[in-house]
């Protein structure tokens, strides 16, 4: 038992005293090595601010930097959000992308595995011109929630615990525990002369502003030996200390600052809005109060992705002398924030998503959250770059490096009743938030890959479910989609018409659509191939979610009384709603809801290897065959790898789900000289025990590296 004991006790200190050895050795190395640093005021520093600039030191000497830069964090698919398992040859291959796309820094939004932070101190080691690194800290928003007090004595714990954890990380010496709200591991690698700085609050909402400033009214000084703020809202005192504490800590352990910022967003920034509600007029961080005491550690990080607010459509209708009529809303708000502002704007969070599924609209400008091509995408990402330039910021930073698949799209009510819990195991296409990147992961192996193409050749390893009266249908599905094969000699897109009938859950579903067609199977939705484009999925009344969201259960677009039939013969189309209604404050104006129909099918070729490519296409149709693919979402699937879909909502509520093990499919074909039913066949859905992909740049890469070639020249 004693030797036991012991044993133990010394192994425990053998390692404790490696760890101790290693980390002394690291440190060592690290300073030894890293002479290009200025020393003043007992700290070095690489990096500092100066009127509206953001400088770096290189070789002895302070130069401008415009920071163009992507947030990489080591999302990939099949692990949960901390449980990445990602190895150092997988970053260091993004970093070397990264680095052909011309960028310049990389925002990491929390604490990453070790491998990151070692790939990235061996692709800086011996580069003259580095990746930089911001990295984020995040608030707790379990704690915040408890109270909405920034001021509670466990937030501030939380934070500042985070706020240490992180420059320890930044600075190779740290070794983190089981945690769920970062990875864990040994970080042993010194990357802090590659440090910017760190951006911290990046999940602040509206609502913990206004009510600690409610809280804690009259609370307006705090005097620091970095930042001090002597004339501001308690919010800001609260952001004043967390500054200062993170330059202080970092000052006395390591000898070395960097500069610092609090996230603002449009909820949260200090400017004066015509239409903003009261829900976000009072909170407000205005960074222009904060006294930076050396005068060359803070600046100005905002979160601003064009369509993220919705009086933002009606605050620039006035006409105003200080814009140009041509200039977009995206552009008249930078131009605002770069005025607002003494210190340096780095707009840190922007992008435009490749997703199909539009969760938001901008009508002023068209820069809508999703339904852009990949080539879409990067057009328009050149524009907003072009616009934050010519703004006088210090640069952007794009979202994301890659696609994440655990992010939910905020804006719609129907994924708050996903599972989440396997979120990162499989790709919504609809989803806006998990389609920013500019990689893609493609699901399963990519010699297996269904295009929408007009060639049929992937799919020979599959046989036929449907051979009647010379009508042929192949099916296949992944974790991102449907496929439908469909063959019939002479067959017309735009003369004849087919309708597949796929029936997902046995609770509802009809074999008529009333007026329209007839089919073998009690069909939840059907695929109506009707032109080039007319073409549509739509979905059994019983079994349309939008309707059960939006008119039955909130009578957000219209009310509905009643539920449909289970057997309703009744199909509709399928919708997504982009926004709810919104009221101009301090007007009796209501802007109604607005809303559109996601079940249009798209023709085109979604092979990027074609000239032809469009990334949102949906079918194709190329002499007797059409191939079809369907996103899982669309059809109400919760989670394709346990094949659960949604039960029946009006019974059991939106949270319902049940297991199914295949899609019953029959098929109505209507041409001038005949008309026929085939019989229903039952589609096996395919088991998906390991999650397989491969990654694929996307087109949108190729135009913004065109643009970073060099410092743009702006206009």
């Amino acid at each position: 038992m004693n030797i036991r004991k012991y044993t133990l006790i010394l192994m425990t200190g053998l390692i404790i005293s490696f760890i101790i050895g290693i980390v002394s050795f690291q440190q060592y190395f690290s300073i030894k090595a890293n002479k290009d640093y200025e020393l003043s005021d007992n700290h070095s520093r690489i990096v500092k601010t100066e009127g509206k600039e953001i400088k770096v030191f290189k070789e002895g000497a302070w130069e401008s930097i415009k920071i163009k830069g992507v947030e990489l964090s080591s999302f990939t698919p099949g692990y949960a959000r901390f449980k990445s398992k990602i190895p150092k040859e997988e970053v260091s291959k993004w970093l070397e992308q990264i680095g052909d796309l011309n960028a310049n820094v990389i925002k990491v939004p929390y604490i990453q595995p070790p491998s990151f932070y070692a790939a990235l101190y061996d692709y800086n080691i011996n580069r003259e011109d580095p990746i930089y690194i911001m990295h984020e800290i995040m608030l707790d928003e379990k704690r915040v929630l408890e109270n909405y007090d920034a001021f509670d004595g466990k937030v501030i714990k939380t934070l500042k615990k985070d706020i240490r954890k992180t420059i320890n990380v930044i600075h190779g010496q740290s070794f983190l525990f089981s945690n769920k709200r970062n990875h864990t591991g040994l970080y042993l690698k010194d990357v802090s002369r590659y440090n910017l700085g760190f951006i911290i609050g990046t999940n602040t909402n509206p609502e913990i502003v206004t009510l600690t400033n409610v809280a804690h009214a009259g609370r307006d000084q705090y005097k620091g030996e970095f930042f001090s703020s002597m004339q501001a809202n308690p919010y800001e005192i609260f952001v004043s200390e967390m500054l200062d504490y993170s330059a202080s800590y970092e000052s006395k352990k390591y000898s070395r600052t960097g500069i610092l910022s609090f996230l603002t967003t449009i909820d949260t920034d200090a400017l004066e809005y015509e239409y903003e509600s009261n829900a976000t007029k009072h909170a407000v961080i205005n960074l222009n109060n904060i006294s930076d005491e050396s005068g060359k550690s803070l600046f100005t990080s905002y979160k601003f992705h064009p369509n993220s607010m919705d009086f933002l459509d009606y605050e620039y209708d006035v006409k105003d002398k200080t814009f140009e009529d041509n200039e977009s809303n995206f552009s008249k708000q930078l131009n605002r924030l770069n005025t607002f502002y003494k210190l340096p704007v780095v707009i840190s969070d922007t992008g435009i998503s490749s997703s199909r599924g539009i969760s938001k609209v901008d009508i002023s400008d068209g820069y809508n959250r999703g339904g852009f091509s990949e080539k879409e995408q990067g057009e328009t990402l050149v524009r907003l770059l072009k616009d934050i330039d010519r703004s006088g910021s210090s640069g952007a930073v794009i979202n994301a490096w890659q696609d994440n698949w655990t992010n939910l799209t905020s804006f719609s009510m129907a994924e708050d009743f996903l599972d989440e819990s396997a979120s990162s195991y499989w790709h919504d296409r609809q989803s806006s938030d998990e389609n920013f990147g500019l990689l893609e992961f493609v699901s399963g192996k990519e010699a297996d890959k269904v295009y929408v193409d007009g060639d049929i050749s992937d799919w020979e390893d599959r046989d036929y479910l449907t051979d009647e009266n010379g009508l042929k249908l192949k099916v296949k599905s992944d974790a991102q989609n449907l496929y439908l094969l469909i063959e019939k000699e002479g067959w017309s897109l735009n003369k004849d018409d087919v309708y597949i009938g796929l029936d997902i859950t046995p609770l509802s579903g009809s074999k008529v659509w009333k007026d329209q067609t007839e089919l073998n199977t009690e069909a939840d939705f059907i695929v109506k191939l009707d032109g080039y484009n007319e073409s549509r999925v739509v979905v059994n009344k019983r079994y349309n979610i939008f309707d059960y969201f939006y008119k039955y259960y909130k009578n957000l677009i219209e009310k509905q009384d009643k539920p449909p039939q289970a057997n309703s013969h009744d199909f509709s189309a399928i919708y997504l709603l982009n926004r709810k209604s919104f009221k101009k404050e301090g007007s009796s104006e209501i802007i109604p809801p607005i809303y559109y129909e996601t079940g249009n099918l798209l023709h085109g070729n979604d092979n990027p290897k074609s000239k032809d490519f469009n990334s949102l296409a949906d079918f194709n149709k190329t002499e007797n065959f059409a191939e079809i693919k369907i996103p899982w979402t669309l059809l109400n699937m919760r989670n394709p790898l346990d094949k659960t879909v949604y039960g029946d909502f009006y019974i059991d509520g939106a949270s319902t789900s049940i297991k199914i093990k295949d899609i019953g499919i029959s098929i109505n074909y209507k041409s001038d000289k005949e008309e026929f039913l085939t019989k229903e066949v039952r589609f096996d859905l395919e088991n998906i025990k390991k999650i397989e992909y491969f990654e694929r740049i996307k087109k949108s890469f190729f135009i913004v590296e065109e643009y970073w070639k060099e410092n743009p020249k702006i206009d």
